[in-house]
């Protein structure tokens, strides 16, 4: 038995029949994966919830395929993806679902009230224009930015290549910049002088 360590580690002693390997692993990964299917299901926490069990089911039932090309985050990460995909086409929603997305964590505490005001308002803001991307740029804007994923563990779990990923960010990033400028205008417009 090896020692506990690296993810890869971790799934060998599980399917060596270690069963807390497989307890570290979801302490390590539950909270991101719940987070990435949140951003991914629209913040349906019902349909997030099951994406992310149904994860876990697929890693102990097929953790033996698992071949080491790469590294068993993309693995579990693309696994993630997938589960999302297949609950958005078997339920008939779009993405982009009733709920709100959730990203990063909440802002820290402030004691100023209009602060925390102003941050939530830029928070939510925020995740209502990710909401609005079409999923395939979601996605990558969630990886990127909420799952703190390099570009190149992105492009591997999404099976692009690194360049497409990097102008399909762009494009996300771009978009997010003119739907939060249209908010900010908005808000300045209704606000008055």
């Amino acid at each position: 038995m090896t020692t506990p360590g690296t993810d890869e580690q971790l799934l060998a002693d599980f399917l060596g029949g270690r069963r807390a390997a497989l307890g570290e692993l979801a302490r390590r990964y539950e909270r991101p994966l719940l987070g990435l299917a949140l951003g991914l299901l629209g913040g349906r926490r019902d349909l997030a919830c099951d994406a992310v069990q149904e994860t876990w089911l697929r890693v102990i039932r097929f953790g033996r395929q698992f071949s080491g090309q790469s590294r068993f985050k993309t693995w579990l990460y693309r696994i993630g993806i997938n589960q999302c995909r297949n609950l958005q086409s078997a339920t008939g929603r779009p993405a982009a679902g009733d709920g709100e997305p959730t990203l990063a964590g909440k802002p820290a505490p402030d004691p100023a009230p209009e602060t925390v005001a102003a941050r939530t308002d830029q928070h939510n803001a925020v995740r209502r224009a990710v909401a609005r991307l079409a999923p395939d740029r979601r996605a990558i804007v969630l990886l990127c930015y909420h799952g703190g994923l390099t570009h190149v563990e992105a492009a591997e779990i999404l099976e692009l290549p690194l360049g497409t990923l990097k102008s399909r960010l762009h494009a996300a990033l771009e978009e997010l910049r003119g739907m939060l400028g249209a908010t900010c205008r908005t808000s300045e417009t209704e606000a008055g002088p």
